[in-house]
């Protein structure tokens, strides 16, 4: 049979054997040619990726994993596995081997595009079906499946929309909120992250939605993603001829305040493709495996190139809708009962004026230094500023940025036979995602432990710590993005289909921010860089994705206007929306919410006793405390004249006897008892 040229490699089917453990029972086409059961030596460990640890304990799942390509040091391949478990009762052709009152076993595909989402509700509907078949001998089925997959995805116009399939920007934002942002801007700083979760799908999605969130990470960013070449053989990673593969090698020492924006364009595109023309070696001669590659990175390289061109041109007819005046400016104007008003445009909503909430100058400027220029925080300057930027080409601006480069590896899924590889010198860092709870325990091969379900965020190095920290105009933009996103829908049949609040309304923030950070990040005034946060600025020039950004040729950089777009000076809003985070976030805000609840209790069970007096005192203390830590949207029509007495009553009896800052706060939450909490 003719083989297809598409970008699946493999389907797979991987069994738990009752004493030889992860196993593959069939292949097509063959892993190792005449032996459909035996896995390459560079993909020894391939079926305890596409059959999860702790997955006996579900029905179904799915995992997501990446390999290293067996021809290539510089191409990563894309697994998506399904798995099932039935009774035995459900096999029709038992054989000697089935021990069990249930049968495990995944259904994989080896692709050669990161089309995650895509191919997992095909395969799904494979899996079912091949289960539903009560015969695991008859595998027609799953010949069928590869040359299927590789007709229906040889289409150029079923490229571009199957991209984010499964990945919903908008449940990140729901699960995580602000702290969708600090892991954003920790991923730049190419650390050593560990995500802990079971069952492991929604582990999977959640690293590959935060990638998803960098311009074009997902489509060109991954190509050296799972590719290392560890300083001592190991058995699960392919091993190469020692041929020179220098690609635009970066000098350590260079220097970020010297970077250089005229380098050969053709050298970037080869580092943002990861394409080599070097013919090495497998140490397993696996000719088919090489000729299938080749033959599909030539087939799909047009394709992709075609789709690039069409989102550049889809991105040029976007039009940016920000929130109307009512919702925002009581945060983001200026404090001096300005009166501000937009004329009618194509482009931007009327708004009402509205008297504003201010502090004192005096204080907002010492507390955090600002350029003058970003002041004054417009309505109309917001629209302006996100809407221009949202037009630049993010491609001519250096993107995606090469984070997954040089040793540093992103794996959504790593089984325990891999664990050593981290423990390599030459592996800089990692993003992985684990079940194992061993992979917790490893605390010197972890900075960062960020706990999925409950969305705890943990670090032993203070440092790192000082590096994350939000700013002001950093909690400003969060809020922006989850107050859009939680904003109730009124036909639950359009939720999660309009632009405003959806998930590319979401990813197009997220582009502006970067956008407008590397911008910044090029300026000598440091002062714009403290709207970032200017610890993490510092630590961020210093990291390998950044240089190569800086030897990039960014043309289009240029009309990105410098500073952080949620800039101005400080009101009210921003004194809650710090101190609501500060009391979510921290350790010491936690141990303050755990001593009001237990407070909350005692007091109740002894109004039982003594009356309904001290509940009373009780709500209306709860009550002030919530006014005062949660950040509520301003409702349409609702000006800010009823709310100005009460807040700077609060505000001034709060003045006169504490101050509250940025830098208190994060002073306070790390001396708290547990160093190790980001966020909690």
């Amino acid at each position: 049979m003719a083989e297809s040229a598409g970008p699946i490699l493999h389907v797979i089917v991987v069994g738990f054997h009752h004493k030889k453990g992860c196993q593959v029972e069939y292949s097509f086409p063959p892993l190792v040619p005449g032996a459909p059961n035996e896995c390459p030596l560079g993909w020894k460990y391939l079926p305890t990726l596409a059959l999860p640890d702790g997955s006996h304990n579900y029905d179904e799942d799915t995992v997501y994993f990446h390999l290293p390509s067996l021809n290539d040091p510089k191409r990563t391949v894309y697994g998506i596995s399904c798995f099932r478990q039935i009774p035995v009762e459900k096999i029709k052709n038992l054989t000697s081997d089935i021990t069990r009152g249930t049968v495990q076993k995944s259904v994989c595909v080896l692709s050669m595009l990161p089309l995650y989402g895509h191919i997992q509700v095909k395969m799904a509907l494979i899996t079912h079906a091949y289960f539903e078949e009560g015969d695991f001998s008859k595998v027609s089925l799953l010949e069928d499946t590869y040359h299927h997959l590789n007709s229906c995805m040889s289409s150029k116009s079923q490229i571009p929309p199957q991209i984010f399939v499964g990945l919903s920007a908008r449940d990140f934002i729901l699960q995580f909120r602000h702290k969708v942002l600090l892991l954003f801007k920790l991923l730049l700083l190419e650390k050593r992250i560990v995500f802990y979760q079971s069952p492991v799908q929604p582990l999977c999605a959640t690293i590959l939605t935060l990638l998803s969130l960098f311009p074009g990470m997902i489509e060109h960013g991954l190509q050296q993603a799972a590719c290392v070449r560890p300083s001592r053989p190991m058995s699960p990673i392919p091993t190469f001829d020692e041929e020179e593969t220098s690609i635009n090698n970066i000098d350590n020492n260079l220097s970020s305040t010297n970077c250089v924006s005229n380098n050969i364009s053709d050298t970037k595109e080869e580092q943002i493709n990861g394409n080599s023309n070097r013919n090495s070696l497998c140490i397993n001669d696996n000719k088919i495996v090489e000729t299938m590659e080749d033959k599909c990175m030539d087939e799909f390289k047009n394709v992709i190139i075609q789709k690039n061109n069409n989102e550049n041109e889809n991105l040029n007819m976007k039009v940016i809708e920000v929130e109307s005046a009512q919702e925002c400016t009581e945060s983001y104007v200026e404090g001096n009962n300005s009166v501000y008003s937009l004329k009618p445009n194509d482009n931007v909503h009327r708004v009402q004026s509205i008297n504003t909430i201010t502090l004192s100058t005096t204080d907002a400027d010492n507390t955090l230094p600002r350029d003058t220029s970003n002041d004054a925080l417009s309505d109309a300057r917001l629209t302006n500023n996100i809407t221009q930027i949202a037009h630049v080409n993010p491609e001519l601006c250096g993107l995606p940025l090469n984070v997954f480069t040089k040793g540093y590896l992103c794996l959504p899924y790593l089984s325990l036979p891999y664990l050593d590889l981290l423990a390599d010198v030459n592996v800089r860092g990692y993003i992985v995602g684990a079940t194992n709870v061993l992979f917790k325990q490893k605390k010197q091969l972890i900075d960062v432990l960020v706990e999925v379900e409950n969305t705890r965020i943990e670090t032993s190095d203070p440092e790192l710590k000082k590096q994350l920290h939000l700013t002001t105009e950093d909690l400003r933009f969060a809020d922006y993005i989850v107050r859009h996103v939680m904003e109730p829908r009124k036909d639950i049949f359009l939720d999660s289909v309009g632009w405003e609040g959806g998930d590319e309304w979401i990813r197009t923030q997220f582009r502006v921010y970067l956008l407008s950070m590397l911008r910044t990040s090029l300026q000598q005034d440091t002062r714009q860089s403290d709207h970032y946060n200017s610890a993490f600025m510092a630590a961020w020039r210093s990291t390998n994705n950044y240089k190569i950004w800086c030897n990039s040729n960014k043309p289009e950089i240029n009309n990105v206007e410098p500073g952080h777009p949620f800039a101005g000076q400080l009101s009210v809003q921003d004194m809650k929306l710090r101190l609501s985070h500060t009391m979510q976030n921290t350790e010491s805000g936690r141990k303050i919410n755990q001593a009001m609840a237990s407070t909350g209790r005692a007091v109740a069970t002894t109004g039982k006793a003594v009356g309904g007096a001290i509940s009373q005192a009780k709500g209306a203390f709860s009550n002030w405390w919530t006014t005062l830590t949660a950040v509520q949207p301003v409702e349409e029509g609702k000006t800010a004249d009823n709310q100005t007495s009460t807040t700077h009553q609060t505000l001034s009896n709060m003045t006169n006897k504490t101050v509250i800052d940025d830098e208190e706060i994060n002073v306070k939450s790390t001396n708290s008892t547990d160093l190790g909490v980001i966020a909690d």
